[in-house]
């Protein structure tokens, strides 16, 4: 008996341990949202340093024609190139956050739809998109580590 009380005294001593590692998905989720409309918002006002300012300075990205970019200077850069070019008339939004998956408590993963029109390469056209972002939570603070951004054929949910 003693040694079935001691086996279970380890298993609840180990969930604690293990619940106190979980991270509080109700206000993690809330600040990822956050960080997710902050970018829409940048977007609109064609704001590269507000668009950068969501990724860490180690950030990678890769967008929907497959170019990559490494580093927050990098990627604020391309924003400014395309935020005075083709990019300077449109519009983006997030249709739906899709998922918010926790690798660890400071390490999230987020499948993110989203819609852009007005690029001024493709008159009249508006495109979906999936984005898939990794998310690291640095001094209390969530930013984009890494992603990538699929276009959506159309027909695919």
């Amino acid at each position: 008996m003693r040694k079935i009380s001691l086996f279970v005294l380890f298993v609840l001593l180990g969930s604690i341990k293990v619940a106190a590692q979980q991270p509080d998905t109700i206000k993690e989720n809330t600040a990822i949202r956050k960080l997710i409309k902050n970018y829409e918002v940048a977007w609109n006002r064609h704001d590269p340093n507000g668009l950068a300012a969501n990724y860490t300075n180690d950030a990678t990205w890769v967008n929907w024609f497959g170019a990559y970019y490494k580093g927050r200077d990098d990627i604020e850069f391309h924003y400014q190139v395309v935020h005075n070019t083709y990019f300077k008339a449109t519009h983006y939004y997030t249709r739906a956050v899709e998922d918010i998956n926790y690798a660890s408590s400071n390490l999230a993963i987020a499948h993110v739809r989203t819609a852009l029109d007005g690029d001024e390469r493709f008159p009249g056209q508006t495109f979906e998109f999936r984005r898939m972002i990794v998310l690291i939570r640095r001094d209390g603070v969530w930013k984009i580590l890494a992603g990538q951004n699929s276009k959506l054929e159309k027909g695919i949910r």
